[in-house]
C-alpha cells in the first residue's frame, strides 16, 4: 500500500512538475497544466477582488444611509396623520428599551425653491438642530465651521440692500451650485400645494438665508435637500404643533428590522407604527444584492471554465499516455489507482490556481486600497477604492473552486478505467 502510494506521489511530481524542470520537455503536458491551473486562477483572482471591492461599495453606502437615515422611524399609522408635539412621548420611548440611543422629532414635504429666475424641486427637512446631531450624523459633512445651530438663527440676506432678517436654512451642495447661489444669499421657498388665501388660490411664499452648505457625498440627496429648524418647517407647511415623525437611533443598525417589529408591540397602543431603514430602503437593497449574486455567477462560470479546461486537460492526457498507464497496470496498479492519480491531479490544479488566484487578488486589493490608481479612481472619487475582504466569502470559493476542479476530474478517472490494455500493449509503433 506504501508502495504504491510513494509511486503516486512520484507520478504526480513527474506529471505536474518535471516537465517544468526539464529544458527540452516543455512541451503538451506543462502546456497541459498551465492552461487549466491559469484559468481557475484568473477565476478566483477576479472573484476576490470584484467581491471585495463591491463589499467595499456596500459598507460605503450602508455607512452614509446610517449617517442620513435614521435607523428607525416611527409615524403614524394613518399616513396622512401627523404626529401631535409631545416632549413626554419622545422619553416614553426612549424608556422602551435600553437599545434605544437617541429620538428626535422631524418635519418633512416636497417644496419648489425660487432663486431669482431659476427654479427647482426639493425636499425641506424640518429638524430639531438640538436633537438630531445624536441620530443622524449629517454634522460631519457640513461646510467648514459650520454647525446645525445656524437652524434657530436668523440672518440678513446678503443680496438685498437692507435685508430684513430671514430664516436660516442648509442647503445641499449640488443643488446650491444649480441655483447658482452662495452662503449668505436669500432664496424663496414655494409650496407644492396652494393655500386659499384672500386672493384666492395662490401657493405659499416664504423667504429665507442660505446660512450654510452641506455635502451629502450622494448624488440624488445632494440634488434635492434642504435642511431646516423644524419650528420654521411648521410655519411653511402650515402645520403647528405637530411632527412628520420620531427618527430613533439604535445600537445595532443591522437588527433594526427585528427591532422595529419589537417596537410596533409597544407603539400599537398610540396609534404609531415604526419603519426600520431597510424597509425604507427595500428597493436600493435589493438592487445591492441581486448586483452582487450576478456578479458572483459570471465570476463562477470563470471558474468553471477554468474546470472544464482541468477535464480537457486530463482526457487528452489520458489518451497520450494511455501506453504508460497500460503499463503501470501490468506492473500491478490497480484501476483504482490510476483513477486515484489523476483526481490527484485535478486536486493539485485546483488548489495550485487558488493559491495563485489568492495571491495576485491579495496583491491587486492591496494596491488598489492604498495607493490612487487614476483610471479606476477617477470614476469613483480622488480617493482610493474602499475594500472589504469577506474570509467566508473567500473560503467559500477556494473550497468550491478545488471541488469543481476535483469533480472536472472525475471524467478522465473513468475514462482511464475504459483502457484496453491487452490492445494498448500489442500495438506496435
Amino acid at each position: 500500500m506504501q508502495t504504491k502510494a510513494k509511486a503516486i506521489r512520484f507520478l504526480l511530481y513527474r506529471y505536474l512538475f518535471s516537465s517544468w524542470a526539464s529544458r527540452t520537455k516543455k512541451n503538451a503536458s506543462s502546456i497541459g497544466v498551465l492552461l487549466p491551473v491559469t484559468g481557475v486562477a484568473i477565476g478566483v483572482f477576479a472573484f476576490t477582488v470584484v467581491l471585495s471591492v463591491m463589499g467595499g461599495f456596500v459598507k460605503d453606502i450602508k455607512s452614509n444611509l446610517f449617517n442620513l437615515n435614521a435607523h428607525i422611524e416611527i409615524v403614524s399609522k394613518n399616513k396622512n396623520d401627523l404626529i401631535p408635539i409631545d416632549p413626554l412621548l419622545l422619553s416614553k420611548i426612549e424608556s422602551f428599551s435600553t437599545d434605544i440611543l437617541s429620538t428626535a422629532p422631524y418635519q418633512s414635504g416636497d417644496v419648489i425653491i425660487q432663486a431669482g429666475n431659476k427654479g427647482q424641486m426639493a425636499r425641506l427637512e424640518g429638524i430639531s438642530p438640538e436633537k438630531a446631531p445624536l441620530t443622524l450624523g449629517i454634522e460631519k459633512y457640513l461646510s467648514k465651521n459650520s454647525s446645525l445651530d445656524i437652524l434657530n438663527k436668523k440672518l440678513k440676506a446678503q443680496n438685498i440692500y437692507k435685508s430684513a432678517d430671514f430664516p436660516t436654512v442648509i442647503l445641499s451642495y449640488d443643488l446650491m451650485n444649480q441655483l447658482g447661489l452662495n452662503v449668505g444669499d436669500s432664496l424663496t421657498l414655494v409650496s407644492t400645494q396652494p393655500d386659499d388665501g384672500p386672493g384666492g388660490l395662490s401657493p405659499v411664499q416664504f423667504p429665507v438665508v442660505v446660512g450654510a452648505n452641506i455635502n451629502l457625498k450622494n448624488l440624488a440627496l445632494n440634488q434635492k435637500i434642504i435642511f431646516s429648524s423644524i419650528d420654521v418647517a411648521n410655519i411653511f407647511f402650515q402645520t403647528p404643533n405637530t411632527w412628520k415623525g420620531i427618527q430613533i437611533k439604535i445600537k445595532n443598525p443591522l437588527d433594526a428590522e427585528k427591532f422595529a417589529v419589537k417596537l410596533d408591540e409597544k407603539l400599537n397602543s398610540l396609534g404609531l407604527h415604526a419603519i426600520p431603514w431597510t424597509e425604507s430602503n427595500s428597493a436600493f437593497l435589493k438592487v445591492l444584492t441581486l448586483e452582487k449574486w450576478g456578479m458572483s455567477f459570471v465570476m463562477s462560470m470563470i471558474i468553471l471554465v477554468g474546470c472544464f479546461s482541468i477535464s480537457i486537460s486530463l482526457l487528452l492526457s489520458v489518451r497520450r499516455k494511455s501506453s504508460e498507464f497500460a503499463i503501470l497496470r501490468s506492473m500491478g496498479f490497480e484501476q483504482l489507482d490510476l483513477s486515484k492519480l489523476l483526481l490527484w491531479q485535478g486536486f493539485i490544479i485546483g488548489l495550485t490556481g487558488v493559491i495563485i488566484g489568492l495571491i495576485f487578488g491579495g496583491i491587486c486589493l492591496y494596491l488598489i486600497h492604498n495607493y490612487q490608481i487614476p483610471f479606476i479612481t477617477h470614476s469613483y472619487s480622488s480617493k482610493p477604492l474602499p475594500i472589504l475582504v469577506n474570509y467566508f466569502d473567500l473560503i467559500f470559493i477556494s473550497l468550491g473552486s478545488i471541488f469543481l476542479a476535483m469533480l472536472a476530474a472525475v471524467w478522465p478517472a473513468i475514462e482511464v478505467k475504459n483502457l484496453d490494455i491487452i490492445e494498448i500493449l500489442s500495438v506496435r509503433n
